[in-house]
């Protein structure tokens, strides 16, 4: 219990407000316990992204945090009062130790400016630590110098980023000693910390030097020292420190501006500064006045530079104001930068605002992806509020983030543009955004872009600038590829069709039409043939553009419709629009093209419909001059004859079974396989009364309404002349009955259906379903007095029969018996 409540009494207000992130613990920094360079380990980071693990600054260790409400990001500093730095340390040691950084804490709660780091918690002191926040940090410019031999290099820094930092710390040093009346008096790398927009900020204010005292008078020098047991850290550190400072025991703002030189240098030099003193003041003193070494291999303006800031005296050194002036500043890159700060361009006309825009994009390319990031784009933002400035704005917008993750660009400038999807003034605004359609759909994800930008499009197609149809119509073809069906059917077309049939400008008109006709390979059948049709139908302009662009749409879609809607709707528009009278001859030409495409189109699948229809017709039922030959499945069929044997036209088959008489279902598949043998039919000679089935039969020479009217031809003589065959009566119509059985005398064999009656079909069983069975139920005798057969015409190539009042006034009307199961009345 105790142990947990020395746990919650130690815990400061920022670890209980804050998610503090973790990380593997680092190893102590370049000056954080012994004086000397030592290399540092780091996390590492880029610009614009959190920084996820720790880093240590001197004696400091910063973790990212974020607040638990308002889940403000922060960088979290402490420093453990029980760490091993400490408990190497005497009683004196560690209260100047503590002293030196509860002073720098104190310094950056008590200076606010935009180049000094900015403080978010104040300073804490619990029982083992110190700890405050600031704004999130990235590391301290000693571990991003270039190539300065770190383990890990944290910001890629470039010459830009190097003078845009270099001026950013002039600005601070300028209200330190201005505005605060402080000298720095340990301006070094390690001092200088980059935060994560890429700023330079001055921190490592813990050995300030105040001009004046409290009371007025002016502060005394002091005798610079170096202790090698107390951490270098909360030491002056003798490479960065101007020779008047030591020498000539002189307290001069302009002592900084040597320092600043000193950093300067290092950078460009991987690191190191100019001299190295090892800590000792002779080594200073040994060094003084004389000539950075190396100055030959760098530019003509940075040796300038850095030979007008380290100097043995104070009096020929620029000041932090005027230093900006020098020609190192003066390229195109910084001078943008500087005209882009936030602290002047609010100032600035809207004129200087809309030229700078408009020249920014020629520079863009000077700076890196990360400056352009960091720097530009979130000043570019800020200005967006002003809408009469976003057609300048918006092209740099999207040049800098054709650049960026999609992660990137939907967290940081998709939420500012939003807004601007629904604002239809000005137009230029609009046009920008949909100039970039095809990016804003690149960088956002598939949900997100039919929910927050496709709306930018329904906006601009309602817009009542011509250009802004136009250009949203150019970006509909495009859309239909990517978008999924539902939304381009539901609401893309509507939206397309409304604009066509509101607008009167014929530029707006033609770009519809345009769209119309890419669309046409995306809508289906249904929505071309009710919607699309009857909207081109109502177009009443006779323009030569219009129709032609109309043309081009009939065209599309008479490849894609079926033949029916090609010749009810498509060709009857194009007959009507082909005479308009503002034609030329070679527009009508071209009407006349591509009529009659479409029409052999037509005429080409309707005679093959009617082809196959034939078949069908063929297939089911045929007439023979011998008699009526059709297929049926009604019997068995013996597999023998299915899989082998084949009937001999003209020739009696045995019976597989028994050798008899062949009958209709020993050949029921060799008929229908072999497309119905055309040879003359042998009917089976009169005798006792049989149930086999008539031998199939098929003549497709011979038409439908052909019907017997004379005796088979393998009758005798006798019986030919004894028979009495009469010719169907084709005048009265049939009527369909599922089964039909009919006598062809009183004493002549019975011809029964067994089959049911059906109209022809397209499945591939449909000419065998469809086929009568006719079925001997009594001999056929010859006879001179037989009644004529039963009245009957084909009916789609089908027989059936007649109605009931045709047979109630032919004379020897035959009874119910002898029509077996059939009832005419039924």
């Amino acid at each position: 219990m105790f142990a947990a409540a020395t746990s919650f009494f130690a815990r400061s207000a920022i670890s209980q407000s804050y998610n503090i992130g973790g990380g593997p613990s680092p190893s102590p920094g370049s000056r954080s316990s012994t004086p000397g360079p030592q290399n540092p380990v780091s996390g590492t980071s880029s610009f614009g992204s959190s920084f996820s693990s720790s880093v240590v600054i001197g004696l400091w260790k910063i973790q990212s945090a974020t607040h638990k409400v308002t889940n403000k990001r922060v960088s979290v500093w402490t420093f453990d009062k029980r760490g091993p730095d400490m408990e190497r340390l005497g009683p004196a040691a560690k209260e100047r130790t503590l002293e030196v950084l509860k002073g720098e804490a104190s310094a950056l709660s008590r200076l606010r400016h935009p180049s000094i780091l900015e403080m978010v918690e104040p300073l804490e002191e619990t029982r083992n630590e110190l700890i405050f926040a600031t704004e999130p940090i990235i590391a301290s410019l000693e571990l991003c110098i270039p190539g300065a031999g770190k383990s890990a290099s944290l910001v890629e820094l470039d010459e830009v980023e190097i003078q845009k930092g270099i001026l950013q710390v002039c600005k601070g040093l300028s209200f330190l000693h201005s505005s605060a009346q402080l000298i720095h008096s340990n301006l070094c790398p390690e001092s200088i910390i980059i935060n994560q927009s890429g700023d330079w900020k001055i921190a490592g204010l813990g050995l300030t030097i105040p001009l004046l005292q409290p009371n007025g008078s002016a502060t005394r020098w002091e005798f610079p020292t170096f202790d090698g047991r107390v951490p270098s850290y909360i030491q002056r550190y003798f490479d960065y420190m101007a020779p008047e400072y030591a020498l000539d025991e002189v307290l001069n703002t302009s002592s900084d501006l040597y320092s600043l030189g000193c950093v300067i240098y290092a950078v460009h030099c991987k690191g190191s500064p100019p001299f190295k003193t090892h800590g000792s003041l002779s080594g200073l003193r040994d060094n003084a006045g004389r000539p950075a070494p190396g100055l030959e291999r760098l530019d003509r303006d940075l040796q300038a530079l850095l030979r007008s800031l380290i100097t043995r005296h104070p009096s020929g050194r620029p000041t932090p104001s005027t230093l900006p002036s020098l020609p190192f500043f003066s390229s195109l890159p910084i001078s943008t930068l500087n005209f882009l700060d936030r602290t002047t361009f609010t100032a600035k006309t809207r004129e200087e605002k809309v030229s700078f825009m408009k020249g920014l994009t020629r520079v863009l390319d000077k700076f890196s992806d990360g400056l352009k990031t960091r720097k530009i784009l979130p000043s570019l933002l800020e200005e967006m509020k002003d809408t009469h400035l976003l057609p300048y704005i918006l092209p740099n917008v999207f040049n800098i983030s054709s650049s960026l993750s999609s992660a990137q660009f939907a967290t940081m400038v998709l939420p500012s543009l939003k807004p601007l999807f629904g604002i239809k003034e000005p137009p230029n605004n609009m046009l920008t955004l949909l100039e970039n359609l095809p990016m804003l759909q690149t960088k956002t994800d598939k949900t997100v872009f039919k929910t927050e930008v496709l709306p930018l499009v329904y906006h601009a197609l309602e817009s009542e600038h011509a250009v802004v149809q136009e250009t949203a119509l150019k970006m509909v073809p495009d859309l239909c590829e990517t978008v999924d069906y539902a939304e381009v059917q539901g609401v893309l077309f509507p939206r397309v069709a409304r604009v066509c049939t509101k607008t009167r400008i014929l530029s707006v008109k033609i770009a519809t039409l345009v769209t119309f006709l890419s669309m046409v390979k995306t809508l289906d059948q249904s929505n071309l043939t009710q919607k699309l049709v009857p909207l081109l139908s109502n177009i009443r302009t006779k323009e030569p553009a219009v129709m032609m662009a109309t043309l081009s749409v009939h065209e599309a879609m008479g490849f894609k419709v079926d033949r029916e809607a090609v010749a009810n709707l498509v060709l009857p528009q194009l007959w009507a629009m082909s005479i308009g009278p503002l034609l030329n001859l070679d527009q009508f030409q071209r009407f006349m093209s591509v009529i009659k495409k479409l029409g052999e189109r037509v005429e080409k699948e309707h005679i093959q419909l009617l082809r196959d229809s034939q078949r069908l017709e063929d297939r089911s039922a045929t007439v023979n001059d011998g008699g009526v030959n059709v297929a049926s499945f009604a019997g068995t069929v013996d597999f023998e004859s299915l899989v082998g044997k084949v009937s001999t036209p003209g020739l009696p088959q045995q019976n597989g079974a028994t050798g008899g008489t062949p009958s209709w279902e020993d050949d029921v598949w060799g008929s229908i396989f072999n497309e119905f043998s055309n040879n003359t039919p042998t009917l089976p000679a009169a005798g006792p009364r049989s149930t086999k089935s008539l031998s199939p039969v098929s003549t497709p020479q011979i038409s439908s309404r052909s019907f017997i009217s004379s005796p088979p031809s393998n009758f005798s003589p006798a019986q030919r002349s004894q028979t009495n065959f009469s010719p169907l009566t084709p005048d009265l119509p049939l009527r369909a009955n599922p089964s039909f059985s009919g006598s062809l005398s009183p004493s002549s064999p019975q011809v029964k259906m067994t089959q049911p009656l059906s109209a022809p079909s397209t499945s591939s069983t449909a000419p065998m379903a469809g086929m009568l069975s006719l079925q001997r139920t009594t001999p056929l005798t010859p006879t001179t007095s037989s009644p004529p057969l039963p009245p009957m015409i084909p009916m789609g190539g089908m027989l059936a029969p007649s109605p009931p009042k045709a047979w109630d006034s032919m004379p020897n009307k035959p009874s119910k018996n002898d029509w077996g199961d059939f009832d005419p009345l039924s």
